[in-house]
């Protein structure tokens, strides 16, 4: 179905859930996580705006994220297969919406970006990227409804920041390259498949999503389970800053690497040694002047 934007009014008392409702486990997490949230969102922003300049860079990001969403849907696919189904099964049944998956649209993007060399970017190649793959297979295997974290801050996340990146994208002038017969518009279609939800109102989906997600998990989870959730979700976003700033520091020595780099530095350290020579020489002429 073509992606298509339309303008949503659903009556309030159908949205869940209730912005002011304590009890809703996907507020309690945005809570729960304001200074995790607050925190990725400077991180992100400041480096999304970086990587819009260079396909290299965001073609990085866009890589380390594919992992982890490749990751928790392949568990969210387990638990989903399995017979009979396990409470975290049942509670993904309901939530479950197979336009929310975003792995086949970032192989896309991926393909794009890498001349459809899946080698590319086929595993996890930054130690954070690893962990952090790791630490999910880990945790789940240890609490399997940790899944419902990833399902609220990974996802929700994509529909709340999702258009403005997209817009940003598309505008961009680094990222893309250029291909003969097409206009900028239809080379950023390529790889921007991340943002784009294939159903004609993706409002309708987000509010869906949110609605199921609080219905759900309101009564089938213990008290200590939503606890655990939370405390899943704190540490995804500490990971994903991780990751982002594994990046900034491989990008930021790549770049102090080059020779370019090195002989300008040298230049500059050269170039104020001999300032500070030349004033030193010349406050000596003032001195001596001024003594005799």
């Amino acid at each position: 179905m073509a992606h298509l934007h339309k303008q949503t009014k659903i009556p309030q008392q159908e949205i869940l859930p209730l912005a002011m409702d304590i009890g809703a486990l996907g507020n309690r997490i945005n809570f729960n996580t304001r200074s995790e949230h607050n925190s990725i969102n400077r991180t992100i922003t400041l480096k999304f705006a970086i990587a819009i300049r260079d396909a290299r860079i965001y073609r990085q990001g866009i890589q380390a994220f594919y992992h982890v969403f490749r990751t928790v849907e392949e568990l969210i696919n387990k638990e989903l297969s399995q017979e009979p189904l396990s409470k975290t099964g049942e509670i993904l049944k309901q939530i479950w919406r197979p336009e929310i998956a975003r792995t086949a649209a970032l192989e896309q993007d991926l393909m794009f970006f890498y001349g459809n060399d899946r080698s590319k970017f086929e595993h996890p190649i930054r130690q954070e990227q690893i962990d952090f793959v790791q630490h999910i297979h880990d945790a789940y295997k240890e609490k399997p409804h940790i899944l419902l974290a990833y399902c609220h801050v990974m996802y929700l996340a994509l529909f709340a920041g999702g258009k403005i990146m997209l817009s940003s994208l598309t505008r961009a002038s680094g990222v893309f390259p250029r291909l003969d017969g097409k206009t900028t518009e239809e080379v950023s279609s390529f790889g921007t498949n991340l943002f784009k939800f294939q159903v004609e109102d993706d409002e309708v989906l987000r509010l869906d999503y949110k609605k199921a997600y609080e219905l759900a998990t309101r009564n089938a989870l213990t008290e200590q389970e939503k606890l655990d959730i939370i405390d899943e979700s704190k540490e995804i976003y500490k990971r994903n800053v991780m990751v982002v700033q594994e990046l900034e520091r491989h990008n930021r020595e790549k770049i102090t690497s080059k020779l370019t780099y090195k002989v300008f530095n040298y230049g500059y350290y050269v170039a104020v040694a001999l300032l500070l020579l030349i004033t030193a020489w010349a406050l000596r002429r003032v001195v001596n002047h001024l003594l005799f």
